[in-house]
């Protein structure tokens, strides 16, 4: 198969921007968490919140909410076992992750709700209500 340079021109960027991002994403550091990524919606009541966490149990995610700040925490096991197996190469991210997504408004912390389908984590986060204020009727004379 004949590679023209223009051909290499073409592709040789994005591999390199996708290694660029993979070693963003997965941490300086070897053994420091990698970040999952996420999506963000809003409406008028709640904020909805995918984050994409493909070979993850839910059973090793630690969520967590203090006011207006959603922390996921948790674990990706390796697929292989090193002692049998040699690693060719290796995209997939594995090891402690963590992301804090913090909103403009509080969260009703006790209506929060999450479920993780097919390696997507969906979380729910209703807002607080906040008053607007009401008007007082006087009685009497």
């Amino acid at each position: 198969m004949f590679i023209s340079p223009f051909d290499t021109l073409r592709i040789l960027p994005r591999k390199l921007m996708m290694e660029v991002w993979r070693r963003l994403n997965t941490g300086l550091n070897e053994g420091e968490p990698w970040e999952p990524l996420a999506d963000v919606h809003e409406t008028n009541t709640n904020y909805y919140v995918w984050i994409e966490l493909p070979g993850v149990k839910k059973e090793d995610i630690v969520l967590t909410i203090d006011k207006n700040k959603l922390s996921i925490r948790g674990v990706k096991m390796k697929k292989i076992d090193e002692d049998d197996e040699k690693i060719v190469f290796s995209e997939c991210l594995d090891g402690s992750f963590e992301k804090v997504i913090e909103f403009a408004n509080e969260i009703e912390e006790d209506k929060v709700n999450a479920e993780m389908q097919m390696g997507l984590l969906k979380v729910t986060l209703p807002k607080k209500s906040v008053s607007i204020g009401k008007r007082i009727l006087v009685t009497g004379e």
